[in-house]
């Protein structure tokens, strides 16, 4: 099985129905892309090795349950996923150091799901208003390659641009919305 003749879409269908050549294949292409996110959690290297695996060992447990037509951009929902493994197990931690009674357990639960929740809206909001400061073009870029995950030759196609336009807006977005958001970035 060729990698390059596979959307990640196709690769999700192919791991539904228990296609291990297809696992490996998604495996290989997102290790280096979770690796780099979980390092903003970690500084230990088999700690992220660990995380990874688990992810992926997740993904491959759960594979009937994934519904791939609500995943629009499977790279984004795998991100998502790894930073939400790593936050769940960190916030797991600190709550085994901090915990001295049964009550404080029950305080800090309830805090941590408010705090995280907050986090969370709070962060979208600021993705939301981020993107409202860019040029009309550069957002319609960006929204087509990241939360339809059309390619730039697509995209190019779509808005009447060049490719290399595309690639400018694109990068001229992820580099505003990492100055714009440094504060949710470690």
């Amino acid at each position: 099985m060729n990698k390059s003749t596979f959307s990640d879409h196709e690769l999700i269908g192919l791991i539904a129905a228990d296609d291990t050549e297809a696992f490996k294949i998604l495996f290989d292409q997102y290790y280096p892309t979770l690796v780099r996110v979980l390092m903003r959690y970690s500084n230990d290297t088999e700690q992220i090795k660990d995380w990874v695996q688990e992810i992926f060992i997740r993904l491959w447990e759960g594979r009937q349950q994934l519904d791939i037509n609500h995943i629009d951009n499977f790279k984004a929902y795998f991100i998502v996923t790894a930073r939400n493994y790593a936050i769940r197990v960190l916030s797991k931690k600190k709550k085994t150091e901090l915990v001295f009674s049964p009550e404080m357990v029950a305080c800090e639960i309830a805090d941590n799901n408010l705090l995280e929740g907050l986090a969370e809206t709070e962060l979208r909001d600021a993705y939301q208003s981020a993107l409202a400061k860019l040029p009309l073009k550069t957002q319609e870029a960006y929204y087509l390659n990241r939360e339809k995950g059309l390619t730039y030759g697509k995209i190019a196609d779509e808005l009447g641009v060049s490719i290399k336009t595309v690639e400018a807006h694109i990068s001229r977005t992820m580099a505003f919305l990492r100055q714009e958001l440094v504060v949710y970035l470690r």
